[in-house]
Parts: C-alpha cells; sequence; structure tokens
C-alpha cells in the first residue's frame, strides 16, 4: 500500500478551516459525505466514534500532525481523507503544538488488518524527512498531492 493510493483529489482538503478538534472532525466529515465518500446516515456515528477514540489518547502525534481513525461497522470500505489546516487546531498534542495536518482513517469493522496497515502506511510516509513541512509549504491541492505521489 502506497500513501499515493489512499489519498486523490476528491478526499484532499488543502485548507480546512476549524476553530478545535470537534469542529474540524465534523468539516472533514462533512467533505466525505459531500464526495460521496459516506452516506449522510453515517455522519453522526463516525462523529461520535471519532471522539471515543480521541477520549482514550489523543490521535496528535506532535509536530503538527494528527491521524484520527476509528471502526465504523456499517462503512462498506476503507475511506481516508488528508486536511490540511493552516492556522492549526489545539488537539492537545503531547508536544503542546497545534495540529495543521490531519490525514482521517475510517474501517470498515471486519478490516482490522487493513486499519493497522493504513495506521503503518501513513506514520511511515510522514515520518520521512522533509515531507511534513513540504506540505505545509505546499501552495495548494495540486502541489499536495504532487508530494504524495512523488515520495
Amino acid at each position: 500500500m502506497l500513501i499515493s493510493d489512499l489519498i486523490q483529489e476528491d478526499n484532499l482538503m488543502a485548507h480546512l478551516e476549524a476553530k478545535d478538534r470537534p469542529q474540524a472532525h465534523l468539516k472533514m466529515l462533512q467533505h466525505l459525505v459531500e464526495k460521496g465518500f459516506i452516506s449522510k446516515d453515517l455522519l453522526a456515528p463516525t462523529e461520535k466514534a471519532l471522539q471515543a477514540r480521541e477520549d482514550k489518547l489523543t490521535t496528535a502525534m506532535g509536530g503538527g500532525f494528527a491521524i484520527p481513525h476509528a471502526t465504523i461497522p456499517k462503512l462498506g470500505k476503507l475511506v481516508t481523507l488528508f486536511a490540511r489546516c493552516p492556522a492549526g487546531v489545539d488537539c492537545a498534542a503531547m508536544d503542546g503544538k497545534p495540529v495543521k495536518m490531519f490525514f482521517l482513517i475510517l474501517v470498515p469493522g471486519d478490516q482490522a488488518q487493513a486499519h493497522l496497515q493504513t495506521l503503518a502506511t501513513v506514520a511511515k510516509f510522514f515520518n520521512r524527512r522533509g515531507v511534513k513541512t513540504k506540505i505545509l509549504e505546499a501552495k495548494g491541492g495540486a502541489d499536495i498531492l504532487a508530494i504524495f505521489r512523488a515520495t
């Protein structure tokens, strides 16, 4: 699995604006509904599942990056979304820094292996030297997609 397999133009938000983590999650989920990745009836349960995951332990990894993720029983297939939030959002990161990049992962209930593989792929990609800086400095969505496809 490659990071470029997970993100395309329709599941990328280059300019997410949110005042807090719940609003960031909601806006990302609304984008997925608008683009047809998830059905509107999954919006509320998915939002609740993401919050339940955050209540256990923050998904903010530090360095301005978070991987919000949840298992959604009625979801038909793996759904991902990348969002860049230039202003940053307080997500209780271990380093105290605001999150400027979110990689959202939603997995059907029967795909635990895909969940772990996707988390590993995302973590490996974003741990590469210079990737986060390049994405933060990118002019827009097309440039961010080019970074995902080049590395």
